[in-house]
């Protein structure tokens, strides 16, 4: 005769209490990180256009000083648009460009223009040979910032001498 030896099972899982929890400690985690995750990108937006921005100039001239297709090159700021845009152009002035040669730019959705001063227009360009900004005046700026974030502010500077900095 064999007699049952009557051991406790032990159960290996999760009680569904503890599911509960696990998955409560999740969201609040995830509802944390979020905020976080929106205002890097946001951030983020802004520093690579503030970048991209200075780049253009920087190859607009360049490409004045190379004499590209025989002409001159300038970038023009575009808050009309939604988003708002930058055009590297070639031509003396952006109204009589050549529109075949326009690369459009477009800012994040994030990200505006609020302020132009480029000597009383709302383009750049550059003298061939100096690679002199289009203007005897000191300095002209553009400001971008962040649209949700009012004080995230970036401020592109152009010298006359054709200098393209970030204040």
């Amino acid at each position: 005769m064999k007699i049952k030896n009557l051991e406790f099972q032990k159960s290996f899982g999760f009680t569904l209490p503890e599911l509960l929890v696990i998955v409560a400690i999740l969201v609040i985690l995830t509802g944390l990180a979020v905020p976080v995750f929106l205002h890097f990108r946001e951030e983020s937006d802004l520093n690579n256009s503030t970048e991209e921005i200075i780049n253009t100039l920087r190859v607009a001239q360049s490409k004045t000083l190379a004499s590209e297709k025989a002409s001159q090159w300038g970038v023009y700021f575009a808050t009309s648009t939604s988003p708002h845009q930058y055009t590297l152009f070639r031509g003396n002035s952006y109204l009589t460009r050549d529109t075949s040669s326009d690369e459009i730019h477009k800012l994040p959705k994030t990200v505006e223009i609020y302020e132009i001063n480029l000597w009383g227009g709302e383009a750049v360009f550059f003298q061939r040979i100096t690679g002199f900004a289009s203007s005897t005046n000191q300095t002209g700026q553009v400001s971008i910032r962040l649209k949700t974030d009012l004080t995230k502010t970036r401020t592109i500077t152009i010298e006359s001498s054709g200098r393209v900095g970030l204040e």
